[in-house]
């Protein structure tokens, strides 16, 4: 904020320079005609050079960033084509504006050293473009190091025209300094002419406060939200490489506001930009009570930091932590709407874990996105990074996974209760590779932080309906397969014309697909999940509430629900026979559906016991080790086929 103020004290001294100079000209009333021309020679010199300057440096950065945003549009959406042209004319107008610089008296060596960064950054760009053309075979590695290394080129240009917009920035000061000068050598000549003096002294004054106001305006922008009015990444990390270099000691923590994304999709991104501004109101008042010398800072849409100084200690790092948590107990209210949010938290200290900018950020992220176990806020550990590096190497592999088709659908039967007869299976998702098979519990949780849940889900849906139609022309018996369906596929605006399209390119008869949705996700706003159930039931398929028993729907919304099955949790079925109160939730459960007319499936069946249990309960479906694990197509084809000489 030094350097605003300070603009804004320069502007404040102009101007009342400019009013003792309107004074003293109007007393002395002397002005020659030759020395008018010199001022106003001066002021044309800074409209007709230093202000074209000034647009061209701001036209060519602004060029410079929409490039390099085009390059990370390819590398996040995978299109090439798509964007060729467009990213095409963007270069293009990047030169145009170099020449134009070229053309504006630039210095050779400064006209030099700056198309040698245009042109490294052709050079990045041109490898991230063949890169991209090899399609399939493209590494995602070698995209992101020429992304780096495109960024590292606009970071040079960046620090580069700064410098020279504060060189355009205190020549224009000398000039209108130089300005005011001569108009006080001039009071000693003729009145006739003073008022060609206030003309050209109050353009050279008004352009130059102008360009005061314009840069102060840029630096706010360059430096603070427009939403909060916080400081911004860039200063956040300013201000810690300060810190960093006088040695100080402190605390970084990231604050993530859950469900920020999912307020902004339902009731509009006003709404958000609401709750994040009363959010931070909140987190400015609990800072300044903890009395210690403090910044926040908005680093993205959703993500907050707090740079904390002067204590490195631990224990006040996580006293602090605590006291931010307790956000999730207070609603907010906003409008008419009450509203309840949670924050995630990753906390690194300094100078012991990172000794630079970039590295203290990145192990808070690392923090933050850590595992919590329930546990809102987390200090940074080594084994967090080598979490991280697992991470980021398993969505490339994953990537690569969908273009290799390397996934395979197990199925697991859907027995009566005594086990004798197959009414049905579920769809389980495996990644093979090479020899073996990747549990779905390492790589589900990374495809839906990566967004490939999307494309990973639509291949399951319509692999099963390719699945049940195959089976059903080889003559085997019409059963229904069950689908997981996450709930970033459940959200999707196009979901329920997803599933329509599936069953009618395979003809699946009415119910022969079913979409297993948890019950926490069904809880999630709970009027927009029926509409969305009332389409997926047009389209042709059942519902069943999976996990039921671990969250907490509404009885009043689970009766509204076009849902056909309940399935148990294995979590109760598994303690059922040692737990009373977990017998006692099945009992409820199993009650709850039968007077709601639901069908109940109990998965995780693993003992007789457990069989005789559920069968007692007259539980409709059974689903566990007991009977079989989840087995290739081939192999439950064949189970099929036995059962059916078995019983003819």
């Amino acid at each position: 904020m030094s350097d605003t103020t300070s603009s804004k004290g320069r502007a404040r001294w102009l101007l009342i320079v400019f009013v003792a100079v309107m004074l003293t000209v109007s007393s002395v009333a002397w002005m020659s005609i030759g020395a008018g021309k010199a001022v106003s020679q001066q002021a044309e010199e800074l409209a007709e050079q230093r202000i074209p300057e000034l647009r061209e440096i701001a036209e060519l950065q602004s060029a410079m960033s929409d490039r390099v945003t085009q390059l990370y549009l390819s590398y996040s959406t995978g299109e090439r084509l798509v964007l060729q042209t467009q990213y095409t004319e963007r270069a293009e107008r990047v030169h145009l504006h170099v020449d134009a610089l070229s053309r504006l008296n630039l210095m050779p060596e400064k006209r030099q050293e700056f198309l040698a960064m245009v042109q490294a950054f052709d050079l990045q760009a041109h490898r991230f473009d063949q890169e991209m053309a090899k399609g399939a075979d493209r590494s995602w590695d070698m995209l992101r190091e020429h992304l780096a290394g495109a960024q590292s080129v606009i970071d040079q240009m960046t620090v580069m025209l700064a410098m020279w917009r504060d060189e355009i920035s205190v020549t224009a000061q000398k000039s209108g300094e130089s300005a005011l000068s001569e108009v006080g050598r001039l009071t000693k000549l003729q009145l006739g002419f003073s008022i060609a003096v206030l003309l050209v002294s109050a353009f050279v004054l008004i352009a130059l406060y102008a360009r005061l106001k314009d840069q102060d305006e840029l630096y706010r922008r360059a430096y603070f939200d427009g939403v909060t009015g916080l400081p911004n990444r860039w200063k956040l990390e300013q201000q810690l490489q300060i810190k960093l270099d006088q040695h100080g000691t402190g605390c970084l923590q990231i604050l993530r506001i859950d469900r920020l994304k999912i307020v902004a999709s339902t009731y509009g991104h006003e709404t958000a930009d609401q709750l994040i501004q009363t959010t931070a109101r909140w987190l400015q008042t609990r800072l300044a009570s903890h009395n210690i010398p403090h910044g926040l800072y908005r680093l993205n849409s959703d993500s907050l930091a707090i740079l904390c100084e002067q204590s490195a200690a631990r224990a006040d790092a996580e006293r602090l932590a605590q006291d931010l948590a307790s956000i999730s107990n207070r609603p907010f209210e906003l409008g008419e709407r009450e509203l309840r949010i949670a924050l995630d938290i990753g906390i690194a200290l300094f100078p012991g874990d990172g000794e630079s900018v970039s590295c203290l950020v990145r192990n808070a992220d690392a923090a933050l996105n850590a595992k919590s176990n329930g546990i809102h806020y987390r200090f940074f550990e080594k084994r967090m990074t080598d979490d991280s590096a697992f991470w980021l190497s398993t969505e490339g592999l994953l990537r690569s996974a969908l273009e290799k088709q390397e996934f395979e659908l197990h199925y697991q039967p859907k027995q009566s209760t005594d086990g004798s007869t197959t009414k049905g299976s579920e769809a389980l998702i495996r990644w093979r590779q090479g020899d073996k098979l990747v549990s779905p519990a390492l790589f589900i949780p990374v495809a839906e932080d990566s967004g490939l849940i999307l494309p990973i889900g639509t291949w399951v849906l319509y692999e099963a309906c390719r699945q049940w139609r195959a089976w059903a022309d080889s003559g085997l018996p019409f059963l229904p397969i069950a689908v997981n369906v996450s709930a970033q596929q459940f959200q999707d605006e196009a979901f329920p014309a997803l599933v329509a399209d599936a069953l009618q390119q395979y003809a699946i008869p009415q119910g022969m697909i079913e979409l297993e949705i948890t019950e926490a996700v069904a809880a999630d706003h709970p009027e927009r999940v029926i509409a969305t159930m009332q389409q997926l039931k047009q389209a042709g398929v059942s519902l069943a509430i999976d996990d039921f028993g671990t969250g907490y729907s509404s009885l009043s919304y689970l009766q509204r629900f076009p849902i056909d099955t309940l399935k148990i949790d294995q979590a109760f079925v598994r303690t059922m026979g040692s737990s009373p109160e977990d017998a006692a939730i099945v009992s409820l459960i199993m009650s709850l559906a039968k007077s709601l007319r639901l069908k109940v499936v109990a998965e995780g069946v693993e003992t007789t016991e457990q069989q005789e249990q559920l069968s007692a309960l007259d539980c409709d479906l059974l689903q566990g080790y007991l009977f079989s694990k989840p087995i290739p197509a081939t192999e439950f084809a064949l189970r099929l086929q036995s059962t059916q000489s078995a019983s003819q």
